[in-house]
């Protein structure tokens, strides 16, 4: 009997629920304060509550949004414990990642990160700003991915969309998104020319200001 190719499973509902509720969290445009509702949400997609049900759960246990009982569900707005927590978590893994890599030898592919900082370039020209969080997305987990640290790549990839929510607001402040290449390319110099300490400084300073900016934003 021949071999057959095996038969791709379709993506469950409440899978493309998921991803259809995350992008848009992502994209900006669900909205602190406001209420969200299930049976709304799951008439806007087409489908029956179980599966948005179950996606909305998958979202709240990701800190994404919070269940207001008898009242609907929100977007999560987080507090200054919660910025500074994910911001010390931050610097101790990619300060970590920074340093592993510049002291690589050679230095690893670092063609994802340069390729990041132009389309970082090219979203500021444009006012993309959508654009620019997900190139810095990119900016950031690339250095984390090239440590070949399964459980430093996991962490990170479990907080980016947290961090994506937290900084879209931190974005608009006037001048930041400028300051962010020119803070990146200081990393990426450093992590290219191998200056370990350069790098971790950097990186440092980086996320500093984006939690400074992060809290600026919620005030």
């Amino acid at each position: 009997m021949p071999k057959l190719a095996t038969i791709k499973q379709p993506e469950s509902l409440a899978r493309m629920a998921y991803e259809a509720i995350r992008q848009s969290i992502l994209s900006g445009q669900w909205q602190i304060g406001e209420l969200y509702n299930e049976k709304a949400i799951a008439a806007d997609l087409g489908i029956s509550r179980t599966p948005v049900r179950e996606a909305l759960l998958e979202l709240a246990s990701q800190d994404l949004i919070i269940f207001m009982p008898r009242r609907g569900l929100m977007l999560n707005r987080f507090n200054l414990r919660d910025v500074d927590e994910i911001f010390e978590l931050r610097k101790a893994i990619e300060q970590a990642s920074v340093e592993k890599i510049a002291n690589t030898s050679p230095l690893p592919d670092l063609l994802a990160i340069e390729e990041s900082l132009l389309e970082q370039r090219k979203a500021v020209n444009q006012k993309d700003y959508m654009a620019f969080i997900e190139a810095d997305r990119k900016f950031h987990t690339s250095f984390t991915t090239l440590t070949n640290n399964s459980r430093m790549i996991s962490i990170v990839e479990n907080i980016r969309d947290m961090i994506q929510v937290m900084g879209i607001k931190a974005l608009s402040l006037e001048g930041r998104a400028v300051k962010v290449i020119e803070e990146h390319q200081a990393i990426f110099k450093a992590v290219k020319e191998g200056h370990t300490k350069k790098a971790r400084n950097f990186m440092a300073y980086h996320l500093d200001q984006s939690m400074e900016a992060v809290k600026e934003s919620e005030l």
